[in-house]
Order: C-alpha cells, then sequence, then structure tokens
C-alpha cells in the first residue's frame, strides 16, 4: 500500500494535472486504482514502477465518474464507445509484474 507521504504527492500530482482541489476524492480513487492494479497484477504491495500505473489508472477513474455503467455514448450523432476496466496500455505495462498462476490439470 502507498505509504501517507506517497499518497500526498500522488494527490498533489494529480490535483495539479486535473485542476481539482478535491482532496478526499482525489485519495478515494487512488486507493481504488491501487487496489485494482494489485488486483490484476496478483502483488500484495506495489514493486517497481508500478505507482506510475496506479497515477494513470486514478485518472481515467476520475474521467469515467458518471458513467459508470456505459459502455457506449451517443451525443450529436456522434457514438463513444467505452473501454472497461484496465485501458490496454496500463495493463501491458503492468503485465510484466504479473504473478503466474499454475494449475494442475
Amino acid at each position: 500500500m502507498l505509504n501517507v507521504d506517497q499518497m500526498a504527492e500522488m494527490v498533489s500530482s494529480i490535483a495539479k494535472r486535473l485542476n481539482v482541489t478535491d482532496n478526499e476524492l482525489l485519495t478515494d480513487l487512488l486507493k481504488e486504482a491501487e487496489i485494482q492494479v494489485l488486483d490484476y497484477t496478483g502483488q500484495k504491495k506495489l514493486i517497481g514502477s508500478m505507482s506510475i500505473y496506479v497515477k494513470k489508472l486514478a485518472i481515467i477513474n476520475y474521467n469515467r465518474l458518471g458513467l459508470e455503467g456505459e459502455t457506449q455514448r451517443s451525443e450529436g450523432g456522434v457514438t463513444n464507445y467505452l473501454e472497461i476496466g484496465i485501458p490496454k496500455d496500463i495493463r501491458q505495462g503492468l503485465n510484466h509484474y504479473r504473478i503466474a498462476k499454475v494449475t494442475r490439470l
């Protein structure tokens, strides 16, 4: 889990990037993104550059607020398809941190 200093630094960075002043919301989004990253990789804690992907995912989750459950949106004759789950570019970056699971046949 992110320590207090790391969390504060990431909240500050995201707040500047998104021009948002609600630090509680950003902290919540970072915690959710961290859990998503750890679940995807199977790791128990962040290692290497995984924190970069937590930050990217928190920003994406912020931009998805209000769109929960939608897979597409049409406005003015233009249809946008929304990616579900962790975007492909973030998954690709996290793939080398994934823990392989072995099962018996």
